[in-house]
């Protein structure tokens, strides 16, 4: 599952202008001149300018007041990503309505949605279970990623699969699947 477009268009036109205004303020990487309008991007140094508002999430609040003109909607919206959950987490499977994962510090089971493609689509071919370091954040009702995910390159044993396994069908018995944050 995916955002819908409009909402994916809307996600990033929220989320690049932050990235900007972190990298400005914070001078984390003076090769990015502007994220919102850059062609092509690295998500490496992206990922640099992202890891310092997630370092300090008080810096929404200071980029809301400058930007006090943005719809009340889309204020709500940014607001929310101050309950990023970030970690390693197990991808264990997909499912119509999104990814399953599962925290490796916690356990803790999320069902998460592609903003632009699935995460189906984002790792075909990839096996499963696939360890990822990520931010998972609200978007209106359901949690997506920040887009900058980082998968390691890591074969999961048959023990191993089994107990994720085991947590997700517990988690779902027991209505503990996280779908909104």
């Amino acid at each position: 599952m995916t955002l819908s477009q409009e909402d994916g268009q809307l996600y990033y036109k929220l989320w690049l202008p932050l990235l900007d205004y972190v990298n400005k303020k914070y001078r984390v990487n003076r090769k990015l001149k502007s994220i919102a309008t850059a062609k092509e991007l690295d998500p490496a140094e992206v990922k640099k300018v992202a890891n310092k508002l997630w370092a300090d999430v008080t810096i929404i609040d200071d980029y809301l007041k400058e930007n006090n003109d943005l719809p009340e909607d889309h204020r709500k919206i940014i607001q929310s990503w101050k309950r990023r959950v970030q970690g390693r987490f197990m991808m264990e499977r997909h499912l119509k309505k999104g990814t399953i994962f599962i925290s490796m510090e916690d356990g803790e089971v999320y069902q998460v949605s592609g903003i632009i493609s699935s995460w189906k689509e984002m790792f075909f071919g990839a096996p499963m279970p696939l360890i990822i370091e990520a931010t998972f954040m609200p978007f209106r009702d359901v949690i997506i990623s920040d887009g900058l995910v980082m998968p390691y390159n890591i074969l999961i044993g048959g023990g191993m699969k089994r107990m994720f396994k085991d947590s997700y069908m517990a988690a779902k018995k027991s209505g503990q699947i996280h779908r909104s944050l």
